[in-house]
């Protein structure tokens, strides 16, 4: 009887923690997301916010929705990221569909060779290409010929962008053709279908809706690009939405407001795009009578397996072979001038970066120790919203479900514009701006929405049972969260903190928009030894960058896959 007095008397005690529990998420959300958002938001429609006046509404708007060169930027950020889209989808398609008929050993070879792209970051793969083809490249000097003109086109900004992004639609793709599997096709082809009727009478409207998802997250990450229109469409003029937000804050004198304008219209059209992805993946769907996850591989001519592994060793060696040779060669030469022979290949390059007194030094450890505290921030706010999220019914969660998604959403351009606009203030007696602290609360709020997805999707396979076993004898909030919940998630945040820190230590965008005077990143660095000519010391960077960060990852995505049920 005691017991159980004492145990209602420890629920009444604790019933506060829930509604606290839940405004304390939303609450940083707010802080660390809505802020941002709201500040491009004031800022495009009252110029004059900063001043506490809504004097000259919408002053700022309309002049720079009638600049001739805001509206070129904004058709180069829609037909590039089209183009982008619609030469990653015709790379992707083939080889899914080649890959969905080759033995599952085989498949797996491609499958990791092919996710190394995704290791090397944009503005790097840039780099690479244009050691490789520009002129007095690696490829005149050993070929004799350069395509420097073609490289430095909108096709060229195409290819070297699709290349890069391609491998996205490409395991989108696969996996829905796989999950089909091959009897629809075995009962058509008995009734004298052509293979070209089975695919597009068949297949491909069974993988639509994977397909079109996947090109319009695709389409998102092309319009948001900063690195690479940046390095390769500069050298002909050719200037996109990001590029003209950087200018604005990088030309004096500084326009916040025009900066505003375009973060917003940047969000609206990535917004856009992500809803209609939303839409396209709930609304959607091809419904199977019975899915098989590993079909056996179809009998095929010796011929026709020929052909595919030609196929794949085509685009591996354009997409990764080519890139990973120019990078690893560019790190390792002494000297640029002295050109490409062994005697100017050496390990020193590599060597003076871990120089205790350098400049590499200092930005490896800035990035490294502001990727720790971003994977630590952001894996306890996940753990806090996913509880919120999944086990608190309440109304307000679908504000806090929101402003958990938004990040995915918004451009990471528009977060460090927003950012600015909201810390560079008079009126704050406390302010990151201008520390290092603001770097790092743009790592939290660009890297928030992957362990909110992944601790989400794991707590939501945990039987509420346990909470109600924990309630019933008394436990809190806090208990159920840390003594039943935390240990469980341990593996899933582990994992989660490892993907935060492998992509925090190389984030460009927000690192060269918000660095203060003197602090550099290794991105920052990486970007800058570039713009400074000293090609081999940025190419050692990237090596060491591409390295740490793939074994991270690969390490994070493994240990998730140990625990996945």
């Amino acid at each position: 009887m005691f017991e159980l007095v004492l145990s209602q008397w420890q629920t009444q005690r604790s019933r506060w923690l829930a509604p606290a529990l839940l405004w304390l998420a939303i609450a940083l959300l707010v802080v660390i997301v809505g802020l941002p958002v709201l500040a491009i938001l004031l800022y495009a429609l009252f110029p004059h916010i900063n001043e506490w006046s809504l004097a000259e509404p919408f002053s700022a708007l309309l002049p720079t929705l009638a600049d001739k060169q805001l509206l070129s930027a904004t058709v180069n950020s829609l037909r590039l990221s089209a183009a982008i889209t619609l030469l990653s989808c015709l790379l992707a398609l083939p080889l899914a569909c080649q890959r969905n008929r080759m033995s599952d050993r085989s498949g797996r070879w491609w499958d990791a060779l092919l996710m190394v792209p995704f290791l090397i970051p944009p503005y790097i793969g840039s780099m690479a290409w244009m050691q490789l083809l520009q002129v007095k490249g690696f490829s005149e000097q050993l070929l004799g010929f350069n395509l420097a003109p073609y490289l430095y086109s909108f096709p060229g900004i195409v290819s070297v962008m699709a290349l890069h992004l391609f491998p996205m639609i490409y395991f989108a793709a696969s996996n829905a053709l796989r999950v089909v599997g091959h009897r629809y096709g075995d009962v058509a082809r008995v009734f004298g279908a052509r293979p070209w009727q089975i695919f597009s009478r068949i297949y491909l409207p069974l993988v639509l809706p994977s397909l079109v998802s996947s090109c319009l997250i695709v389409f998102i990450l092309s319009i948001e690009e900063f690195g690479t229109p940046e390095i390769l469409g500069n050298r002909f003029g050719f200037h996109v939405i990001v590029t003209a937000i950087h200018d604005k804050f990088s030309d004096w004198p500084i326009d916040l407001p025009g900066a505003s304008v375009l973060s917003l219209i940047l969000i609206v059209i990535a917004l856009a795009a992500y809803l209609l992805q939303r839409y396209i993946s709930e609304r959607f769907s091809a419904n199977l009578d019975q899915q098989v996850i590993n079909p056996p591989p179809l009998r095929r001519s010796l011929l026709a397996r020929t052909l595919t592994q030609l196929l794949f060793i085509v685009v591996a060696v354009l997409a990764v072979v080519l890139p990973l040779l120019s990078i690893s060669l560019s790190a390792l030469m002494n000297t640029l001038s002295g050109g490409l022979h062994w005697n100017n290949l050496s390990l020193q390059p590599l060597l003076r970066l871990f120089d205790g007194d350098g400049d590499a030094w200092a930005a490896i450890s800035t990035s490294l120790s502001l990727a720790l505290m971003a994977a630590c921030c952001t894996v306890l706010i996940a753990l806090l919203v996913a509880f919120a999220v999944v086990r608190l019914r309440a109304r307000a969660t679908v504000l806090l479900d929101f402003l958990s998604i938004l990040p995915n959403a918004i451009p990471g351009m528009a977060i460090a514009v927003g950012l600015i606009l909201t810390w560079n203030q008079r009126f704050w007696p406390l302010t990151p701006y201008n520390t290092s602290l603001i770097l790092l609360l743009a790592y939290v709020c660009l890297m928030l929405p992957y362990p909110i997805r992944m601790l989400s999707a794991a707590l939501r396979q945990l039987p509420r049972s346990l909470d109600d076993a924990a309630y019933i004898s008394g436990a809190s909030e806090l208990t159920v969260i840390f003594r039943i919940l935390a240990p469980l998630l341990a593996p899933v945040a582990l994992a989660a903190g490892f993907i935060v820190f492998a992509i925090s230590t190389r984030e460009l965008v927000s690192s060269i928009m918000l660095a203060p005077p003197g602090v550099e990143t290794v991105a920052t660095y990486v970007f800058h030894q570039f713009d400074q000519g000293s090609i081999n010391a940025g190419m050692a960077m990237s090596l060491v960058t591409i390295l740490v960060s793939g074994s991270i990852i690969v390490c994070g995505q493994r240990l998730q896959g140990r625990v996945r049920p």
